[in-house]
């Protein structure tokens, strides 16, 4: 079976954008647990680029989630996984397939455990950095909006970093809106993490750049 050249072009832009989406994310110490930790730090590998790190995660995640399959946290972690490994993937069906497997995965798993902020962040994140082409911005949009009244309610519900990149993401996907004030707002609470990092550098250019003629670009 041929890819038509449209896909074949998506799946690769695809791919750079998950490798984008990767770099930007926050390093979390949301998980404590042993089991988490060992599979965040390899997906940590993965996100870096490292090949054979993608592959023994898709496949022990695989193996958890055959033996926990209402378990939302594992099934956020496979369905990111399936996206790393479309990453890798030679362009051809067997990529696009990793793709939707992916959001499949990601989506159940928040159908699962739709209060569960770690859940959520996973599946924003990732789907932000999908291209428009797959209809994923707003399901993006509506995780960051939820994470935001998540965290008013209760600020402590996620470590200071995982945090400052949801009012980051939060804040794109307003500007992107057009919510001229729900942008700024949530900005202004990233810096107000005082955190030191490549984020608040971010962020603070964001805020420059911010008007209400640019909000919506």
């Amino acid at each position: 079976m041929k890819s038509s050249p449209l896909i074949t072009f998506l799946l690769f832009l695809a791919s750079a954008i998950v490798t984008q989406a990767s770099s930007t994310a926050p390093v979390s110490e949301t998980y404590s647990h042993p089991l988490l930790n060992q599979i965040y730090e390899m997906h940590s590998l993965a996100e870096s680029g490292n090949e054979d790190a993608t592959r023994r995660l898709v496949a022990w995640l695989e193996e958890l989630t055959a033996e926990q399959p209402e378990n939302g946290i594992l099934l956020v972690y496979l369905g990111s996984a399936y996206t790393l490994a479309s990453r890798d993937a030679f362009i051809g069906p067997g990529k696009l397939r990793y793709l939707m497997s992916g959001r499949d995965c990601m989506d159940r798993a928040v159908a699962l455990r739709p209060e569960d902020p770690n859940v959520r962040f996973i599946r924003g994140i990732n789907n932000y950095h999908l291209p428009t082409i797959f209809n994923r911005r707003s399901i993006a949009r509506d995780d960051f909006r939820k994470l935001v009244d998540q965290l008013s309610q209760n600020p402590k519900c996620l470590d200071p970093l995982t945090s400052q990149a949801i009012y980051y993401y939060a804040g794109l996907c307003f500007a992107q809106l057009e919510e001229e004030k729900n942008a700024r707002s949530s900005w202004q609470k990233g810096l107000d993490l005082k955190i030191s990092g490549p984020l608040t550098a971010k962020i603070t250019q964001e805020l420059d750049q911010l008007t209400p003629t640019a909000a919506g670009k």
